[in-house]
């Protein structure tokens, strides 16, 4: 039997997206009207708006990429009685707002899209007080966070608990109607091993943005838990002239994120897409940087790209963060092609030490773990990547500087409070560190002979 959703943005219809159940099919085509706009944008580099057809599998992997993970995941899966497996079940359920600008809306009786829940008139806003916050966020192990109100309320990819929340000045609130989510919000993660992850966020991004990288902006805010609200660079909003923080609309933009770019499926965001044991560590299909700097000819400006993801790779090194996969790089989707969308998720993973994760998620050349980063370990990510050994040695001094300068300052900040305090000071030292390798690598860089890479 064939199934139909709507997909759609705030501008109108987009496509059509089919779906073979016996078969396991997916099909998308674009609306004619869509494709007539100068300001149309193809869902992604592999579905061409030429209306050429889709490698195969293309259509279902975009869809796959959208879906959360973990435990968010088995929660709509229970809640909506579908399987995980069922990737069109899901979307057809989670599909009012997912990242992006993309709508996936069922069909009324005589085939128009029509909106979850429409014939419920739900208020565009439900609002959710600091106590109703603080008692959900301590009752996670008995009900799940990512459920209110007996829906899902999260359509976001990633394993950490989170919530799509509109933010109007001090109100947080579940959007509804018309309206869609401003930012993301984070709550403590509920692992011993990795206390204070809000402050370690928190810091890593603040020293980003201070560094000069493009980042989302982020604060902490205390109810009294703290928690974490990522503002979302794929929203624009629109504030009522009157008070200044009243939202009046949100446009969504279209984003993707680096699996997606590569049209890889989601079990492809570790390079390592088998793991790191001994007997398929050297199995490496998975979003690899190599992979990434291939995007070039889907880029909108080359170069500009280039920069940002080689200042990306860089400060991973610095903060230590080695979940940093391809699905923690997003590009915004236009007419021209793809931009680099400001970064999120950067966190310091190797500050909690061996009892988390050390293996990197992408390798430098043939190194997974922060001691093996040797001057020839950079030198061959250059060649991979397509990077000058100096271009690559100054920036390496030039983020090493910046990071040792900027660094201590923000660990004093009172914005952390008790064990956070520590933790980031420990973030600090981890950084400077860091910074001391990079600088003593920058310079042999470029002396590293390219025969021999």
């Amino acid at each position: 039997m064939l199934h139909t959703l709507h997909v759609t943005t705030h501008e109108g219809a987009v496509g059509r997206l089919d779906f073979d159940a016996r078969q396991t099919l997916y099909r998308f085509a674009y609306d004619g009207n869509w494709t007539a706009r100068r300001n149309a944008f193809p869902l992604s580099p592999h579905i061409p708006l030429s209306g050429a057809e889709p490698a195969g599998g293309a259509v279902h992997r975009f869809i796959a990429n959208l879906l959360p993970e973990g435990r968010a995941l088995d929660v709509a899966s229970v809640v909506y009685q579908v399987s995980k497996d069922n990737i069109y079940g899901l979307i057809r359920m989670l599909g009012k707002e997912p990242v992006g600008a993309l709508s996936f809306l069922a069909s009324g009786e005589a085939g128009e899209p029509i909106e979850r829940g429409a014939g419920e008139q739900p208020p565009a806003r439900r609002a959710i007080s600091p106590d109703e916050l603080s008692q959900r966020i301590r009752e996670r192990d008995a009900i799940p966070f990512p459920v209110w109100d007996g829906k899902v309320r999260l359509s976001v990819a990633g394993y950490q608990d989170k919530l799509q929340v509109l933010l109007e000045g001090d109100r947080i609130a579940l959007a509804d109607g018309p309206l869609s989510s401003t930012h993301i919000l984070k709550p403590e993660s509920r692992s011993p091993v990795t206390p204070c992850m809000v402050a370690n966020e928190h810091y890593c991004m603040t020293l980003a943005s201070r560094m000069g990288l493009q980042t989302a902006p982020v604060a902490i805010r205390r109810i009294p838990e703290p928690i974490l609200l990522i503002q979302r660079f794929d929203r624009s909003v629109v504030l009522d002239a009157a008070d200044g923080e009243s939202v009046e609309a949100v446009r969504r933009r279209h984003v993707i994120d680096g699996c997606q770019a590569l049209d890889l499926p989601v079990s492809f965001k570790y390079e390592r897409n088998f793991g790191n044991t001994q007997d398929v560590r050297n199995i490496r299909e998975g979003v690899s940087f190599e992979k990434l700097f291939s995007l070039q000819r889907h880029l909108d400006n080359p170069a500009a790209a280039r920069t940002f993801m080689i200042r990306w790779a860089l400060f991973q090194l610095l903060i230590g963060n080695s979940d940093a996969h391809g699905k923690n790089l997003s590009f915004f989707v236009h007419g021209g092609g793809l931009d680099p969308a400001p970064l999120y998720d950067l966190v310091s993973v190797n500050a909690y030490g061996e009892q988390v994760e050390q293996d990197m998620a992408m390798g430098y050349g043939e190194a997974f773990r922060l001691e093996e980063i040797t001057p020839f370990a950079l030198a061959d990510f250059a060649q991979r990547t397509g990077t000058a050994p100096r271009f690559l040695a100054r920036e390496m001094a030039r983020m090493a500087q910046a990071a040792k300068a900027l660094a201590p300052e923000l660990a004093r900040s009172h914005v952390y409070i008790a064990d956070e305090r520590a933790l980031v000071q420990t973030i600090a030292r981890f950084i400077g560190a860091q910074a001391d390798r990079l600088l003593q690598f920058a310079p042999m860089v470029p002396q590293v002979d390219r025969k021999l890479l």
